[in-house]
């Protein structure tokens, strides 16, 4: 495989949606959040939810979300404005509020293609949100990448960055912030046999490479998606396809630096294992130069089921192994990924991995749960935990955030036209943390899609999704009360340090070690992050807490000395 040549077409797999336009040439001024009246805010009414965007026959489609500074969220979607279809965009702040127009800033509605593909959201480490996607400004379908400060300015001009590719076209675009300020928009390109391309981009919009540099093979080459490194680099993660357009493919990683130039010898083979031609892997970064990877496979002891793997590549290009690590043995059902396809929890503890479980027809559905260590080795078992059984009630899993402790896994479940949403928390273990276990955080009778969610921000998950109710759009919810433990880590029943007599107990008897100093410092919390309890004592090795707690559950005691913070589990 050579990393120079020409790009290859996108085939129907890389189109969302299916939609005529013709827009008008329009130009987006300068909006200052600021001189915008503050609107929605959270509501604790889940039959309504908070509105992102919604209107009477709105018609918000490919919807992608994004973190935000301050615990912020970003969103962006393609909207119908009665001539065409314009890309919008809304942030959120941590308690709700619109920070930008009601109706969404509109970033572009420069002439579309018959048919919207699939583009890129993210934000980078000043806060900006980064948007690549593709239109025919130029006469030709290609592609095209804004910057938006979170006051709403277009930090690359208002009609963004082009990037064409000489000899061909592009589509089908992903886009990273580096960790050197600049930015990374890859692509495919439309020439035969395929390639995947990319274009370095400057801080206020300068592109750094003289032409993108583009990687091609004897087959298709597709789907690129980047992930930074701490060098300024990046390492992209693309497919290698056969002729044939629904071929499986084979997927290919190679690290670049800040200057894009190759760092690894040749393209790794992420796994041997290969994936659909429908399938779009979603590589995070492990923290260390490296990424983690879920992906739809098949099941090696059943080759007409579907199965999950996870893989690791590190920094150095080396794996956990030829295959990677698969998530749960049985070959009675399908497994299938679900949104990010994994969260990282911590270097201690590693990735969660959310499964939807069916039935060998597909007609039951249930949701599992997997934890993989750093080392690629299973956690809780050859057989995933069932959160949720397989049944005829069809849970599927949409995505999931990790907690500091576990992780959030949001679903959804009902017939059409009244699907609803919910989340389940679980703990390092798998096992449900909320009593009950289901949260509801959208009961409206309506279809939704694309369902996403944020990362954990000071306790909170935010969950966004299109829905098409009475006033259709786009809308969200929150989960509130997830860092119980003030981001100290995991929080287990018991620690060298501190001990509970017994548990479960109706009132908590500490046994400390004596390396907490003179005096500690005792805060009690419920699942909900509220502190019931709170109080300093001289220390002791046994300590009775003078509580008083009428709900029976799970609590979180913290404990703090002079040089140490300690949190254990109380169940009451």
């Amino acid at each position: 495989m050579s990393l120079h040549g020409r790009c290859t077409g996108t085939a129907l797999k890389d189109v969302i949606i299916q939609k005529t336009k013709q827009m008008k040439k329009y130009f987006t001024p300068l909006l200052m959040a600021a001189s915008i009246a503050v609107q929605a805010q959270w509501t604790t009414d889940l039959s309504m939810n908070t509105a992102v965007r919604a209107a009477s026959g709105n018609d918000a489609g490919s919807m992608l979300i994004a973190d935000g500074p301050e615990g912020s969220t970003y969103s962006c979607w393609f909207e119908h404005d009665g001539g065409g279809y314009e890309l919008r965009m809304q942030r959120l702040d941590a308690a709700g509020n619109r920070l930008w127009p009601d109706d969404g800033l509109v970033v572009s509605d420069h002439p579309q293609n018959s048919a919207i593909f699939r583009y890129g959201l993210t934000s980078d480490a000043d806060g900006n949100a980064l948007v690549s996607f593709q239109d025919q400004r130029t006469g030709v379908l290609d592609i095209v990448a804004y910057k938006l400060a979170p006051d709403g300015s277009f930090l690359w001009g208002a009609d963004g960055v082009e990037l064409p590719t000489p000899g061909t076209t592009g589509l089908g675009t992903t886009v990273a912030g580096l960790s050197n300020g600049n930015s990374v928009v890859a692509w495919n390109t439309n020439s035969s046999p395929g390639h995947v391309a990319f274009q370095l981009v400057g801080p206020t919009g300068d592109l750094l490479l003289t032409v993108p540099t583009e990687l091609s093979a004897a087959t298709r080459l597709s789907r690129p998606v980047p992930v930074a490194t701490s060098d300024g680099g990046f390492i992209l993660q693309y497919e290698l396809e056969g002729f044939n357009f629904l071929a499986p493919a084979t997927m290919y990683a190679q690290r670049f630096d800040a200057a894009g130039t190759a760092v690894w010898a040749n393209p790794i083979v992420v796994s041997t294992q290969t994936i659909s031609g429908f399938y779009f892997p979603s590589p995070v970064t492990d923290g260390h130069d490296g990424l983690y990877v879920a992906f739809n496979t098949s099941n090696p002891d059943n080759a007409s089921f579907t199965d999950v793997y996870v893989q690791r590549v590190r920094g150095n290009g080396s794996l956990w192994s030829a295959t990677g690590t698969r998530m749960d043995n049985s070959s009675i059902t399908q497994k299938f990924t679900a949104g990010k396809g994994l969260a990282w929890v911590s270097d201690g503890n590693g990735v969660m991995v959310p499964l939807q479980v069916t039935d060998g027809a597909q007609g039951q559905s249930g949701c599992s749960v997997q934890r993989v260590d750093t080392a690629g080795v299973r956690q809780l078992g050859d057989a995933a935990v069932a959160v949720i059984p397989v049944t005829a009630a069809y849970v599927a899993p949409e995505d999931i955030s990790a907690t500091v402790d576990g992780a959030v896994i949001v679903h959804e479940q009902g017939a059409f036209g009244q699907v609803h949403i919910a989340a389940t928390r679980v703990d390092l273990s798998g096992l449900p943390v909320w009593t009950p276990a289901q949260m509801d955080l959208s009961t409206a009778n309506s279809n939704k899609d694309d369902v996403q969610t944020t990362s954990m921000r000071s306790g909170q998950v935010v969950t966004v999704w299109q829905d098409d109710r009475a006033l259709s759009g786009v809308y969200a919810q929150n989960i509130t009360g997830l860092d119980i433990t003030s981001g100290i880590g995991p929080v287990p029943m018991a620690s060298n340090s501190v001990r509970i007599e017994m548990n479960p107990a109706d009132t908590p008897v500490l046994l400390l070690d004596p390396g907490f100093g003179p005096e500690v410092t005792v805060a009690v919390f419920d699942l909900q992050g509220r502190l019931v309890f709170g109080a300093t004592f001289a220390s002791a090795p046994r300590l009775v807490l003078p509580l008083q707690v009428s709900l029976p559950g799970l609590y979180t005691i913290r404990v703090e000395g002079k040089d140490r913070t300690v949190a254990v589990r109380w169940m009451k």
